[in-house]
């Protein structure tokens, strides 16, 4: 089988056998398994240098990433794809982080909304969900989840503190003066095209116009 070298990325070489894209090496890993462009390599080697050099670095670098933050298998790829790994050694390092439960879809959609549902509408979390590759199932579960939590709690309507939230930050108007209607109708438009609801919109805008800010 035949290595050829595709045009050096930073410090690694991508890295071809018989014109299949097999990753990307740094000067030293080429040393390491004498590899060389238009040279030969054999089965057994080329094993070698998925198992031993790539698909353990692969591992590697998904890992940092779970450890910094939540990720789920889509963000990986997509993350895998632009550092140079194959498709074949990220399916391998996503497999391996799988095996532990380390990847937990259900559990990012819970953080993520946790985090933001007091301050984005649930259109926009849920378009921020899907773009992560999470699917419209696994998002109902984890609002069902969080429901479920706060049933006992008085936390109020989570939309609408979320619109007064966002709204509260762009309103320059001092309590007890009148809001012009231009200026009412910009508010509206702003936080509609948020994802907030007409009529949560129009509630909020009422609470906050009426509260001693």
């Amino acid at each position: 089988m035949t290595v050829t070298f595709g045009d050096k990325k930073g410090k690694k070489t991508p890295v071809y056998v018989d014109g299949a894209y097999i990753g990307a090496l740094y000067p030293g890993e080429l040393r390491q398994y004498d590899l060389e462009d238009e040279g030969e390599i054999s089965e057994a080697a080329l094993e070698r240098v998925q198992k031993e050099c790539l698909l353990l670095r692969a591992k590697r670098y998904v890992m940092n990433l779970l450890l910094k933050a939540d990720k789920t298998e889509e963000e990986l790829k997509r993350k895998l794809r632009e550092n140079g790994y194959s498709e074949e050694t990220s399916e391998g390092a996503i497999e391996y982080v799988r095996s532990f439960h380390y990847i937990d879809e259900l559990r990012t959609a819970e953080n993520y909304i946790r985090t933001k549902m007091f301050s984005s509408s649930e259109k926009e979390i849920r378009y921020k969900l899907s773009e992560k590759g999470i699917n419209d199932e696994t998002i109902d579960m984890a609002y069902d989840r969080i429901a479920e939590e706060n049933e006992d709690e008085e936390n109020g309507n989570t939309e609408l503190k979320a619109a007064e939230s966002f709204l509260r930050k762009k309103l320059k108007t001092a309590p007890g003066e009148e809001l012009p209607y231009e200026e009412k109708q910009k508010l509206m438009s702003s936080a509609y095209r948020k994802g907030f609801r007409s009529e949560t919109i129009r509630e909020a805008l009422e609470n906050l116009l009426r509260e001693d800010r």
